[in-house]
């Protein structure tokens, strides 16, 4: 991978939270709070502010680099075509994941950034805003949290002691119901944080077992993937294929090993057809 100065990158994520996100944390004004896809799909001032920071200042660290951020591609304004092109360099930014958690005053949320080069994602970094604490991967180098290398432990465990993020609403209608009445009836241990990136964390650092994804918008899911294998775990689509930058559909798993990985897959999909959701390359599965 590219030389990139860590500690300049650490710097600049620092600033936009001084700047631009930290000042509006329990501060926002209702003009400063708007809603996308749905009433809970929300971005705020803080996260088009930052985002617009970042385009500006990664490209400093490596000259010719792409920034596509999740509110520009939103606007139309960045195009996931270039994650497809094994010739560009790609920073992949979510300003503030957990914004949902960030406009409601809640503690998980976070700035995510992966770096996509030749197709493949090389590097990850995640900061918790309000604990001032850098996770980082670099492709082949290991998971560390704030310089501390992560080793995830491999522990034989049943379901019903498996700490599990999935959240229900964000799957196809066709089996919402399915996938919520299996959460529930496996426990309290099926919950969501409300944050990808606090969730993959989590896995990275054994607080976590697994957590289950159907929505594969890359700021979401470059960062944490990489995270969880460099720590030794183990992340795979509902298909049992590799995630990759390329990915658009469907929805992926991300367990301690792949064991724990069948698991959970197991649980919550052994029952169901998900052909309809694995074949449609170019789509949603809420748009199947």
């Amino acid at each position: 991978m590219k030389d990139i100065n860590h500690d300049k990158l650490l710097e600049f994520i620092r600033e936009a939270c001084a700047l631009y996100i930290l000042p509006r944390y329990k501060a926002l004004k209702n003009h400063e709070i708007s809603t996308k896809t749905n009433p809970n799909d929300l971005v705020t001032l803080a996260d088009i502010e930052a985002e617009a920071y970042f385009e500006k200042v990664l490209p400093q660290l490596l000259p010719g680099s792409i920034v596509i951020g999740e509110e520009g591609v939103s606007r139309h304004e960045h195009s996931l075509d270039v994650l497809d092109l094994p010739g560009e360099t790609v920073w992949v930014i979510d300003p503030v994941d957990g914004t949902y958690n960030f406009v409601h005053g809640g503690t998980e949320f976070a700035v995510m950034i992966a770096l996509v080069t030749g197709g493949q994602t090389v590097g990850g970094w995640i900061y918790d805003v309000l604990q001032d604490s850098l996770t980082h991967t670099i492709k082949g180098e290991g998971a560390y949290k704030d310089g501390n290398s992560l080793k995830i432990h491999h522990q034989k465990k049943s379901l019903e002691e498996m700490i599990i993020h999935l959240s229900p609403k964000f799957f196809p209608g066709s089996i919402r119901q399915n996938i919520k009445d299996k959460g529930k009836k496996i426990g309290k241990n099926v919950r969501t944080v409300g944050s990808a990136a606090h969730e993959y964390m989590k896995i990275a650092q054994n607080i976590s077992d697994s957590a289950v994804y159907c929505r594969l918008k890359p700021w979401d899911h470059l960062a944490g993937t990489l995270l969880v294998q460099e720590a030794g775990g183990y992340v795979a689509k509902w298909d049992g294929n590799p995630y990759t930058p390329q990915d658009r559909y469907a929805g992926l798993i991300a367990a301690h090993d792949e064991q724990s990985w069948r698991v959970v897959y197991d649980t919550f999909f052994g029952d169901l057809d998900l052909s309809p959701f694995l074949s449609q390359s170019n789509k949603e599965p809420d748009e199947v």
